[in-house]
């Protein structure tokens, strides 16, 4: 029996491994037993995973004394494991399953049985706060409602000043911008005016990934005195509107992040200077965030001009060291796939209420198992990122916004940039197009030494995305190019940017001092 698991877990592994799994090598297994042995594997990867975290977790309820014991069990527990065969790990995992619950816990790889001692030693500074919330190692538990709440809601509720304003791009699009115009308990300057940030998220997201964080990096830029804008791209829950398309309709999606950078982001740093009557923006954006900036001063350079300094956290653009499952397993049948969705009328990719996304959202909660297997939100399991240094309670609020669609071409256009190597290219439509687009049968790169403006690039050792090596590529190829910055936190990946209890410490309190003084 021990052989026959080790044989599906190692068959399982091989589907997963980024090399091509053959016919031989399924051997004379079935179409379902490869399916069964793939999924096994997710469970057993799931709890493997699981395993070197669950013993640094703890309920609030649970007294020292306990823990103590809880800690002696756990060693000997672990020590088991290791002389056992992999089953053991699974039957553990579901074992602690339902006591563990994942409530007000805290996922930190990083640390090991000696460290553990001092992580459970801490809980005797939990203290409840008036009302529901309930501070955790001088951590704010996160509202669950705010699955729930609109990004204008979740600002409202945090205490913030927010406006909504909608920017209609020069190919009919209708964007809709969410303003954090100061901090909380400030007021609006009447003497000297606040410097305007604009912040892009990244692929399926939209701009609430900057504020679900107690320090989201909306929040952490009011407070310090900017005048702080988000952007939502075309496609996603809040810029699904066009003055003369519908969005119900293919002709809608036809849009890659080409058209993102080419029409979005001029539209919205105008937008935004001719609102605040700033003479230059700065602008931070993550991922696609970061692609679309990129495109857009490379085919308007003249906009360069306009911004103050551009700060990049892993920033997407070649794509050809990326170990991502999107990229690996997707990115070789790109066409293939598009011609599928075409064919059966898919048009929006991946939006927040599709069956498994509601499925997730009412069955799931933080249950940390479950997150590292059958509930895995489509942003984590196609970057492949762990849940390094996050508070697993905003699992369920990163469910209720994300994924939030985008349209199948622009996964295709990754895919394109994948597959041709390390470029960075405008929208493949095949030769015959091509020509007629670009005047050439192959897709023209955009020009990288064309951004003028100064770039800081912030990367992560652990991003499965935006690799180092495509960071280091692209580093050479920006003509301004300040600095680029290692996090320091080997374990540091695609989300974490965005979704880590270190965001804070390790990245915003580092990029403030890189944008121009709060008032002018």
């Amino acid at each position: 029996m021990v052989n026959q698991h080790s044989s599906m877990y190692n068959l399982a592994s091989a589907i997963y491994s980024p090399q091509i799994v053959d016919a031989k090598q399924v051997g004379g297994h079935g179409r379902w037993h490869y399916i069964a042995y793939a999924f096994y594997y997710q469970l057993v990867r799931a709890a493997m995973l699981v395993k070197s975290d669950i013993f640094l977790h703890v309920r609030q309820s649970v007294r020292i004394e306990r823990i103590r014991l809880f800690i002696r069990l756990s060693d000997v527990a672990k020590m088991s494991c290791r002389t056992m065969n992999v089953r053991c790990h699974f039957l553990l995992m579901m074992t602690l399953n339902h006591a563990l619950q994942c409530n007000d816990i805290f996922v930190n790889e990083t640390a090991r049985s000696v460290e553990t001692t001092r992580v459970f030693n801490e809980v005797r500074h939990v203290s409840r706060a008036c009302g529901k919330q309930l501070i955790v190692h001088q951590r704010i538990r996160p509202n669950p409602n705010e699955a729930s709440l609109t990004t204008a809601e979740i600002i409202a509720g945090r205490g913030y000043p927010v406006e909504i304003h909608s920017v209609t791009t020069s190919d009919g699009y209708i964007l809709e911008l969410h303003r954090i115009p100061y901090g909380k308990g400030q007021k609006m300057a009447s003497t000297a005016s606040r410097r305007p940030v604009f912040l892009q998220h990244g692929i399926l997201t939209t701009d609430n990934v900057w504020l679900i964080n107690q320090n989201g990096l909306g929040f952490v830029l009011a407070d310090a005195g900017y005048d702080v804008w988000m952007g939502n791209a075309r496609g996603n829950t809040y810029s699904r509107r066009h003055v003369k398309l519908d969005p119900s309709k293919e002709e809608y999606w036809n849009f890659s992040f080409d058209e993102m950078g080419n029409y979005d982001i001029p539209a919205v740093i105008n937008f935004v200077l001719a609102k605040t009557g700033s003479q230059k923006i700065s602008y931070i954006g993550h991922s696609m965030g970061c692609t679309m900036f990129f495109i857009c001063m490379s085919l308007h350079p003249e906009l360069n001009e306009k911004i103050d300094v551009m700060i990049a956290l892993a920033p997407a653009v070649s794509m050809a060291e990326s170990t991502a499952p999107l990229a690996v397993y997707q990115a070789p049948f790109a066409e293939q796939i598009k011609f599928v969705f075409d064919l059966i009328g898919v048009r929006a990719y991946e939006p927040v209420d599709t069956f498994c996304n509601n499925l997730r959202k009412q069955y799931c909660g933080p249950n940390l198992f479950l997150r590292y297997s059958l509930c895995r939100n489509t942003i984590f399991s196609s970057s492949d990122d762990e849940y390094h240094a996050f508070d697993l309670n905003i699992l369920p609020i990163i469910d209720g916004h994300n994924p939030a669609g985008t349209s199948v071409k622009t996964a295709v256009h990754y895919a394109q940039n994948y597959m041709t190597g390390q470029t960075f290219q405008r929208y493949d439509f095949g030769h015959r197009e091509n020509l007629l687009r670009y005047g050439q049968t192959t897709p023209p790169t955009y020009d990288l030494s064309k951004v003028t403006c100064n770039v800081f690039i912030f990367w992560g050792q652990r991003d499965k995305v935006s690799a180092p090596k495509d960071i280091a590529w692209l580093a050479n190829k920006l003509g301004n190019l300040k600095a680029s910055i290692m996090i320091e936190d080997p374990l540091w990946n695609h989300l974490s940017f965005l979704f880590s209890s270190d965001a804070k410490r390790l990245v915003y309190d580092k990029l403030i001092p890189l944008l121009p003084l709060p008032t002018s």
